[in-house]
């Protein structure tokens, strides 16, 4: 299995933001071998580096479980933890936080599981932020720990 950083495929729902010169976006890709665009949701959000994440947004008032992954999963829901659902295709899904400033974005292709992100400005032609600029490091390499921990679950 290999991860790498990738450029966005042209029909990534994720685009809408990689095309705004306001915007900071990535992609990830890790070619293995998923059924469907479920089984990536429910490999991604049940991983224990993402339970983790899961129990800090507990105490934040976003409470989830394995069930609201499998609801998100299986197109049942349209929110989960501190996200909503701002697009879906059979292959793609895209999730936006509820303060409105990130996106998480999963697509499956026979054979890759891409995972990708975008931050937004807080107003229209604001900078990123100091924030932002100093744990961009810290999220590029957990974005790789992710996607690598749901590409494991997968293989």
């Amino acid at each position: 299995m290999t991860l790498t950083l990738a450029p966005l495929p042209d029909n990534a729902l994720l685009q809408r933001y990689a095309v705004r010169d306001d915007c900071y976006t990535d992609c990830f890709v890790a070619d293995v071998a998923a059924p469907d665009l479920a089984a990536c949701i429910r490999a991604f959000y049940t991983t224990p580096l993402f339970r983790a994440e899961r129990l800090i947004l507990g105490f934040a008032g976003h409470a989830s479980t394995d069930a609201d992954v499998e609801a998100l999963a299986n197109g049942s829901a349209d929110t989960y933890a501190a996200w909503r659902v701002e697009d879906r295709t059979d292959d793609q899904i895209l999730l936006c936080d509820v303060a409105g400033r990130t996106r998480s974005w999963l697509f499956h292709q026979p054979g890759r599981f891409y995972f990708g992100s975008a931050v937004t400005p807080p107003a229209p032609d604001a900078p990123l932020g100091w924030l932002f600029t100093a744990l961009l490091p810290f999220h590029k390499v957990y974005s790789r720990g992710l996607l690598g921990s749901a590409a494991r679950r997968l293989a």
